[in-house]
């Protein structure tokens, strides 16, 4: 008579026999959602389950989700802002990937599960949005899944990237009409007064964005070079205005 077979720990699963001969093992598992629930997987040996076993232990270990059933995309784009977005990203990629998800990605797609999603889907997706709003909220919206379902791929959720396969929308790049020269020493001239009138020469003599001119600090100011290098170009603004008659 063979002997019996040792339980395994608390924790580590279940393996029996079923009816029809195969082996079955159930063990409690990650959901994306953050849950645990209950999964089975089956073998023909006991060899063959306890493999599987030990495959859903470790996963279950590294955190790794792996869903009962296939997950929908409203609970799986949730939990890849709060755990792989957050974590990794800066605050701004965040706040962006969000907007995204919760006012375009969730209402129009989101019900759809993972598994299931198909390229036919991602299109018209994004075909509708387009409508709703413009080709480059579209194509932002396509980056924003794509990098979603590429995460959803490394966590072994699904087997490929369908967001991948489809060409995003194309935005028109938009029409500059920079200043000529007479049209910026005209601004500056009306400018001169304003309490801002500092950055409005930087901003032009140093081509720096508004962001960029804002966030700056003493400790940004290299004195002995960029300093020096900023009154050179006041000062050939302000010759060229008094050549025009405006100083």
């Amino acid at each position: 008579m063979p002997a019996k077979r040792k339980r395994n720990p608390n924790g580590a699963g279940t393996i029996t026999q079923r009816k029809d001969g195969r082996f079955q093992a159930a063990v409690y598992v990650l959901q994306p959602d953050g849950t645990r629930a209950r999964k089975f997987a089956y073998g023909k040996t006991w060899a063959e389950c306890d493999a599987k076993r030990r495959e859903l232990l470790d996963k279950a270990d590294n955190g790794i989700p792996v869903p009962t059933r296939s997950a929908k995309l409203s609970e799986w784009l949730p939990y890849w802002l709060d755990n792989v977005v957050q974590p990794r990203r800066k605050l701004s990629t965040y706040d962006k990937y969000e907007t995204h998800v919760r006012l375009h990605l969730v209402p129009g797609i989101g019900s759809k599960r993972l598994e299931s999603l198909s390229v036919a889907d991602v299109r018209r997706f994004l075909v509708q949005l387009e409508k709703k709003t413009t080709a480059a909220t579209a194509k932002e919206s396509h980056r924003v899944l794509r990098t979603a379902l590429t995460a959803a791929c490394r966590e072994e959720l699904i087997t490929r990237n369908v967001a991948t396969l489809v060409e995003p929308p194309r935005s028109k790049a938009r029409e500059l009409s920079p200043w000529s020269l007479d049209e910026t020493l005209d601004f500056l001239a009306a400018a001169r007064r304003d309490r801002l009138y500092a950055a409005f020469v930087l901003a032009i003599a140093m081509g720096l964005r508004r962001g960029e001119l804002i966030g700056l600090r003493w400790a940004d100011v290299d004195l002995d070079r960029r300093v020096l290098c900023v009154r050179q170009q006041i000062q050939q603004i302000q010759q060229i205005q008094r050549r025009r008659g405006v100083l």
